[in-house]
């Protein structure tokens, strides 16, 4: 493998447990509205919270579209529509409670510290993303954080990446691109001109224009250790 000296690591799918982050997030709101916790219902709010997740990533919606209409069609059903705003506010606010980690997730962060200079890159929502990493005791192991919220625009696009180098100081040559995504984390490296590794921690591998790939920690590890 390639020496690198810099990692661009994607957050949720890749080192946090964004479902179970969710799932806990999801139960407060339903009770706070008296909402029943049925699939019929998270589904619901699946359903739009993931239309407007890839409208973003196609530059056809804002984080605060998503913050303020993804609990819509839930509301609705329930009477609260007029609520939508202030229920997203709440939601975020869940949800930057609870950083969850995948099971040696951490273990892998403290071995790639010693070898690398790690930086989170997510297109998570800035307020969200800071609470979790906090409250999981990670942002120790990140020399940068970027958020797309915060910069203005996200991944994959090739701007993204390009912030992203001019804040660390780093060429393309020396970076590897880390993560679960290959509408975000490896488009985004293949528009850039960074090498990237796909994270299939599902088993569930899919063909795209990755660099390396892996399915676990171990092997990752393998690779960079």
């Amino acid at each position: 493998m390639k020496r690198y000296t810099h990692l661009l690591l994607d957050a949720d799918g890749t080192f946090y447990d964004f479902a179970s982050c969710e799932n806990i997030a999801l139960r407060k709101l339903f009770d706070h509205y008296n909402i029943p916790f049925t699939e019929e219902n998270i589904q619901l709010f699946h359903s739009a919270n993931r239309a407007l997740w890839e409208a973003f990533e196609r530059d056809e919606a804002t984080t605060r579209d998503i913050r303020d209409r993804r609990l819509i069609p839930l509301l609705e059903k329930f009477g609260h529509g007029d609520e939508a705003v202030s229920a997203g506010q709440l939601y975020c606010d869940y949800l930057a409670m609870n950083g969850i980690l995948f099971p040696g997730a951490r273990e892998c962060l403290e071995a790639l510290k010693e070898k690398y200079s790690l930086t989170m890159i997510t297109n998570g929502l800035t307020e969200v993303q800071y609470g979790r990493f906090e409250s999981s005791g990670t942002t120790r192991f990140y020399d940068h954080i970027i958020i797309s919220e915060e910069i203005g625009v996200q991944k994959p696009k090739k701007e993204f990446f390009s912030h992203t180098l001019r804040t660390i100081g780093a060429e393309p040559g020396e970076c590897l691109i880390i993560g679960d995504s290959l509408t975000s984390d490896i488009q985004g490296g293949i528009n850039s001109g960074i090498d990237t590794l796909y994270l299939c921690l599902s088993g569930e591998k899919k063909e795209g224009g990755y660099t390396y790939s892996a399915g676990d920690y171990e092997t990752l590890l393998a690779l960079l250790t």
